[in-house]
């Protein structure tokens, strides 16, 4: 049985960010809640985690076109694709064309890249604090600090300033995979039969991250800072797009 013998979906989307059409084989149908779940061989669709949105559109053979409405990876690593109906004319084995929605990924993928270029900003003016959790979603992203920031009125035009500057220098992402070995070295996590991929942008320190990024800051029209909030010991710095506003 095929899904045995696949160790995980094969994460395509960690590979090329700007890759909208691509293909893959069905290694596993189920039903799940009146909702059809097709497990594939490899994609390009991102799964959902709780710092970014799912990509969404169409999976398609010859003979039919299943509508993708979420996408989720599971603990062993199958990324499932659901539909909000059945459908059992889907075959296992059958090779299938993949198409995400082109607007929503590069959406999330600036907003996503935006939440780093802002720690990079913070970090650049020697604001000693560290992230703690990121939400890169078009209803109201924003990056947590573990430590409250003082004088925050005065902290926001320092950091848009930043960022403009960091917008205009055209900072360049990077983008490493590591073996499991090399992950434990460098404290980033990774499951014990799973490599680790690190992001970072020119001279600003890596991250352990699975998310998909720009090539680049000026790929971004401006990043605009919305507020800093501090809360429970902690600090949320809110920022929006102004490409979307």
């Amino acid at each position: 049985f095929y899904i045995i013998f696949c160790k995980m979906t094969k994460l395509i989307y960690l590979q090329d960010t700007y890759l909208f059409d691509y293909y893959a084989q069905i290694i596993d149908i189920t039903e799940i809640q009146w909702r059809t779940d097709i497990v594939l061989d490899q994609t390009i669709f991102y799964p959902q985690w709780w710092w970014q949105p799912c990509d969404k559109w169409i999976i398609s053979s010859a003979n039919w076109t299943f509508e993708v409405e979420d996408v989720r990876l599971d603990k062993d690593w199958f990324v499932h694709h659901f539909w909000k109906i059945s459908n059992w004319e889907l075959q296992k084995w059958e090779k299938v064309e993949l198409k995400i929605d082109k607007e929503r990924r590069i959406l999330n993928t600036k907003l996503h890249s935006a939440g780093h270029f802002i720690d990079y900003a913070i970090q650049s003016l020697g604001v000693d604090i560290k992230p703690t959790k990121w939400y890169h979603f078009p209803d109201g992203s924003y990056v947590e600090y573990q430590w409250e920031i003082q004088n925050s009125e005065e902290l926001i035009p320092k950091l848009q300033q930043r960022l403009d500057e960091i917008i205009f220098s055209n900072v360049k992402a990077w983008t490493k995979e590591l073996s499991n070995e090399e992950a434990v070295k460098q404290w980033i996590w990774a499951p014990e039969w799973k490599s680790a991929r690190i992001v970072w942008f020119d001279w600003y320190d890596y991250y352990g991250c699975g998310g998909t990024h720009v090539s680049s800051s000026k790929e971004i029209w401006r990043i605009m800072i919305r507020k800093i909030k501090n809360k429970k010991w902690n600090s949320q710095i809110s920022y929006t797009l102004d490409d979307i506003d």
